[in-house]
């Protein structure tokens, strides 16, 4: 059974922020939620800046340094805010889709063994990677957005909205801002599962 071809939105409304007012759109796909932040005149872009974001408890929550998830948000949602306009679209995705606890252990399995994130989550039964971003896609069309710059270093985020009919006219690349030594080993894994992880901002496809 394939998945659905729809999305269901459930809720909106305008929602205070530091950062300013943005709209906050919830909608369900294939029985999971998919939140949505509309910033400044996202409704009007022909072609907005938007970010697809996994979350990341460690990162977001507990200010982790051993991934850039964190780094990667609000480096989108600064472009956005610079251009005023933008649309982020949250999955909870939690490691790599498999949960908080797998990450966990994945990461004390990692360190253990000297192996990489997805090497761990094999090792202990789990997929390398369950992340799944048709549901973006299908939101996005939703919300009538026909084309967007995404903003990722994904492959699979870029074929996912693709996929769902919508133009991908450019790409912002997010990068890491700071050398960090430390993150060597997953960066490495990234540009091996084929993610652009050189030190730059804009490439236009």
């Amino acid at each position: 059974m394939g998945s659905p071809v729809s999305a269901d939105l459930l809720a909106s409304r305008q929602l205070k922020t530091l950062f300013g007012a943005v709209d906050e759109l919830l909608y369900r796909y294939a029985n999971s939620d998919i939140v949505v932040l509309g910033i400044g005149d996202w409704k009007s872009a022909s072609a907005p800046l938007a970010r697809i974001h996994s979350a990341c408890f460690a990162a977001h929550y507990l200010w982790s340094t051993e991934c850039d998830c964190r780094e990667q948000l609000d480096m989108a949602r600064d472009h956005m805010q610079q251009e005023g306009a933008g649309i982020l679209l949250f999955l909870d995705q939690d490691g790599r889709g498999n949960g908080h606890a797998a990450l966990m252990r994945a990461a004390v399995y990692a360190r253990r063994h000297g192996c990489n994130q997805a090497e761990a989550y094999a090792s202990l039964g789990y997929p390398p990677d369950a992340r799944s971003f048709s549901g973006a896609g299908v939101v996005l069309r939703a919300l009538g957005v026909s084309a967007v710059r995404l903003m990722t270093n994904n492959p699979k985020k870029i074929d996912a909205v693709a996929q769902a009919g919508i133009d991908v006219v450019s790409r912002s690349v997010v990068s890491p801002a700071a050398e960090t030594p430390w993150l060597a080993g997953y960066y490495q894994l990234k540009a091996q599962e084929g993610h652009s992880v050189e030190r730059r901002e804009q490439e236009t496809l």
